[in-house]
């Protein structure tokens, strides 16, 4: 088998792995957008390709998919595929139309007649993230994908150092968090307890900037509302993310329970005005918050991707306003700014406002790499997903690892 890195040995972001068969099938894993702009080079996503393996619904790692086709097989979660047609849904583009093949994990499947793959569930950022072991011409690849071991699914990291994958020739390992620490906050539980300390005593309302795809964050906010017998406030998008998700886990909050509560933007509304959605949107009713957040602010927590800047103004005058941050900090910065970044950096500076930044990596830790990567025991490994390479060699030579390689993008190697 022959493994080629199109992009990820360099770089967080982008990525995507090719294996080749000794009979010529090809397969990749992950066919990720780049997170910035410094190589906007993918003419590789108009390769040749017999079948595509997501790991999981974050962008620099699906983001291209769509540029295989609609006849090429994509294996992916049941879940994952709702969580990106859920976006797409929210900004009105056509959903995804491609030959989508539902996988599940710990059930081990074939790909092309050649390829053998047993995904397993990891602890991520998003509620849906898979590693993968790949056996093709008697050899066996474990493809970590992203993961942690400080969330509230650690209970998949620790089984899989208790019982590791076995004989494995090449360990493709994610290496995020080389050069990065995740500071004051090391756990979800912290993270809990930072926003809780933060909400309890609040004058107005609190505002918990985050992805609505990070159901692990989400749940933080929900339980450390639920301590302070505080609402907890979801967009319209946010309550249809969690539709999706209890579709596969009952223990996710309903829009339903007594401590949630859904802001109606009108403009999400529309976004769901054909009938399919009639049942979701009726429910939806009972629950809905407006203006009524003014009468009492300090009852409210809103988690929102970003805060509104005239909601923001009409709570002026009623105590201090917390933002809290709760998501990585580089998205404040010029070369990784998104939609609401000048925003959010024009908040920080504002008098009315308390901006602080509780908030924990979706990303496994030097230290808790190493402990996989020794659980693992492949003969061979090659970190990727990291911008420091080097650094990553460096640390794990120094714990004794003698076993890593870095490799080139677009280089083919032999295994």
């Amino acid at each position: 088998m022959k493994v080629k890195i199109y992009r990820g040995t360099k770089e967080i972001g982008g990525t995507c792995v090719e294996l080749t068969a000794d009979n010529g099938k090809v397969l990749w894993v992950d066919l990720g957008a780049p997170l910035d702009n410094t190589n906007p080079n993918v003419d590789y996503a108009q390769n040749k390709l017999d079948a595509l393996l997501i790991s999981h619904p974050h962008q620099d790692h699906f983001g291209l998919m769509e540029k295989v086709g609609t006849t090429v097989p994509i294996f992916i979660g049941e879940l994952s595929l709702d969580l990106i047609n859920a976006t797409k849904i929210f900004r009105a583009i056509p959903q995804l139309n491609g030959n989508f093949k539902t996988i599940k994990p710990w059930e081990s499947f074939t790909i092309a007649d050649t390829f053998r793959v047993k995904p397993f569930l990891t602890d991520h950022s998003t509620p849906e993230a898979f590693a993968f072991l790949i056996e093709a011409d008697d050899k066996r690849i474990f493809y970590s994908g992203d993961f942690r071991a400080t969330g509230r699914k650690n209970i998949v990291y620790k089984k899989q150092i208790e019982n590791p994958s076995e004989n494995i020739d090449l360990l493709l390992i994610e290496g995020t968090m080389v050069e990065r620490t995740n500071h004051l906050y090391s756990t979800e539980d912290s993270v809990e307890e930072a926003i809780y300390n933060t909400i309890k005593a609040q004058t107005n309302l609190s505002f918990v900037i985050s992805s609505a795809q990070n159901i692990d964050r989400l749940i933080s906010v929900f339980r450390a509302c639920k301590r302070t017998q505080k609402y907890l406030v979801i967009d319209v998008y946010s309550a249809w993310i969690l539709e999706m998700v209890r579709k596969q886990s009952k223990n996710i909050p309903a829009i339903e329970w007594e401590e949630i509560k859904v802001y109606d933007h009108p403009s999400q509304l529309e976004k769901i005005k054909d009938p399919s959605f009639d049942d979701f949107r009726n429910r939806i009713k009972p629950q809905r918050v407006g203006n009524s957040v003014f009468s009492n602010p300090s009852d409210y927590v809103y988690f929102v991707r970003c805060p509104n800047e005239k909601l923001i103004d009409k709570l002026r005058g009623k105590g201090t306003i917390n933002i809290i941050y709760s998501q990585w900090e580089g998205y404040l910065l010029e070369e990784h700014k998104n939609f609401c970044t000048d925003n959010l950096n024009a908040l920080k500076k504002d008098s009315d406002i308390s901006f602080q930044t509780i908030h924990t990596s979706g990303h496994a830790t030097v230290p808790d790499l190493m402990k996989f990567a020794k659980a693992i025991n492949s003969k061979k490994i090659v970190p990727i997903h990291t911008a420091f390479p080097e650094q990553f060699k460096k640390e794990f030579e120094k714990q004794g690892f003698s076993n890593i390689t870095l490799w080139e993008d677009g280089k083919e190697y032999s295994l």
